[in-house]
């Protein structure tokens, strides 16, 4: 099977040739005047092709793939990444197992062309350190990225990434990006990821997988590179959260990180691959990675309601709801944190009660033991604890709030200022002064939510 990518005008394709698979070029597209002035396309097609189809293979169970391109510069990185979120990746997949899909992916047979690598980004002049590029996917946790930023004096540059995957999301993006540039006077920068599609496992025709989703932290971060020397902005902000990579015991009995590449070594290891790229010219930060899912829903939502109206976090491929699927994690928690603050679900675009005993496989306080060792879904229990006892004491009615008046509100009631400590905090260690910045300023807010 051989890849075969070539420079365009905008950018990059990428296509499959070969008797096992074959499939028409995909772009990789940015705005034209973005990428006619990045001097190392060459560079960065090389570690794109190789990141965006990282999966390929894998989903396909092909065991060789040719590259026409040289081996990207930091494969080791690429691949010692994807070692260590293999577990999470197949975590909820059956029919994968964390061995075999480690061995498979080390016994795959990547060539690549001969030849020098391409020169990376040479010293360049004219960069702005108040200016930031800022992936914005319009979920919590970088529109609260954005609120902090400008809220700190920097300048945004926001950059949306289209992956292609999710067609239905496009509409409501375009209208989102409208609303941001008509509403807040940003106006939203655009690329495109088709390659993304082959590494889809629908697409492909294999079966359900959910390897292609560790490539995309990669592709973030490299995709922002020619905004960030276009707009000389020498950050690139991403938004992850760290309690998220706590340890979880996953359903193989392994003691892993939740998601590994939100982690602070994630986060360090895009860091230093955006610094090595431009030669110390770029880097980037994480100014949201302290805080839980609980105070980053209550801090956009009560700190920066206009951008947190703008909130879509959930995924509408399957579903016939407008904003949120109603069947998920991510539903169900956003649903009792919105009354926890006594906010009306409707407002929020809810179209029904996420408290019917029926949703009760959404909340982690409702399934069962937790093993001592797993901080993940400790913290999260956590979470939806001090959420449903802030409901219930708002007058909150459901079913499921029944059930946690009847089981647990007497305990937790007595926990409320621990918890209050655990969960209402910057859990972060930041590593640079924008970080630190972002810090002092979540602490203050934070500290106004906790009981004296």
């Amino acid at each position: 099977m051989y890849m075969v990518a070539e420079l365009t005008p905008t950018g990059f394709s990428l296509g499959i040739e070969g008797q096992h698979y074959h499939a028409e070029p995909c772009a990789f597209r940015f705005p034209e005047a973005v990428w006619e002035r990045f001097p190392a396309k060459q560079a960065l097609m090389n570690e794109l092709s190789y990141t965006a189809t990282l999966a390929t293979p894998l989903i396909l169970n092909h065991p060789h793939i040719h590259y026409n391109t040289p081996a990207p510069r930091f494969l080791r990185i690429y691949q010692d990444c994807f070692e260590q979120a293999i577990p999470n990746l197949v975590e909820w997949i059956p029919h994968e197992t964390s061995d075999e899909i480690l061995q498979r992916f080390r016994r795959l047979r990547c060539e690549f062309s001969p030849g020098q690598a391409a020169e990376l980004l040479t010293d360049v002049d004219g960069w702005e350190s108040q200016r930031v590029i800022l992936p914005l996917s319009f979920g919590k946790d970088s529109l609260l990225s954005l609120a902090a930023l400008q809220r700190l004096g920097y300048e945004v540059i926001p950059v949306n990434l289209d992956e292609r995957i999710q067609p239905r999301w496009d509409g409501i993006r375009n209208g989102l990006i409208a609303q941001l540039e008509e509403e807040h006077g940003l106006v939203c920068r655009r690329a495109t990821n088709e390659i993304q599609l082959l590494s889809d496992y629908q697409i492909l025709g294999g079966p359900e997988s959910r390897l292609y989703q560790m490539q995309i932290h990669f592709g973030y971060l490299l995709a922002m590179l020619p905004f960030s020397l276009y707009y000389r902005a020498p950050t690139i902000i991403l938004s992850n959260e760290y309690p998220n990579t706590l340890d979880k015991v996953h359903r193989e009995g392994l003691l892993c990180p939740h998601k590994f590449m939100q982690s602070r070594e994630g986060v360090a290891i895009l860091a230093n691959l955006a610094e090595s790229f431009s030669n110390g010219q770029m880097t980037a930060a994480n100014l949201i990675g302290g805080l839980g899912n609980f105070a980053i829903h209550r801090i956009l939502h009560q700190e920066f309601p206009a951008l947190g109206a703008m909130r879509h976090s959930c995924h509408l491929e399957m579903s016939a709801h407008k904003r949120w699927c109603h069947d998920c994690e991510r539903c169900a928690q956003a649903y009792v944190y919105t009354l926890a603050l006594g906010m009306d679900p409707a407002a929020m675009g809810f179209e029904f009660s996420m408290l019917g005993e029926d949703k009760a496989e959404h909340f982690r306080i409702f399934n069962g033991p937790v093993h001592a060792s797993d901080a993940f879904r400790h913290f999260t229990i956590d979470e939806e604890c001090l959420a449903f006892l802030m409901a219930s004491q708002k007058g909150a009615e459901g079913a499921l709030i029944d059930r946690f008046k009847r089981d647990y509100f007497a305990q937790v009631a007595q926990q409320q200022g621990a918890l209050e400590q655990r969960v209402f905090c910057d859990h972060s260690e930041p590593g640079n002064r924008l970080e630190q910045s972002a810090k002092d300023h979540f602490s203050k807010i934070l500290s106004g939510y906790l009981k004296n």
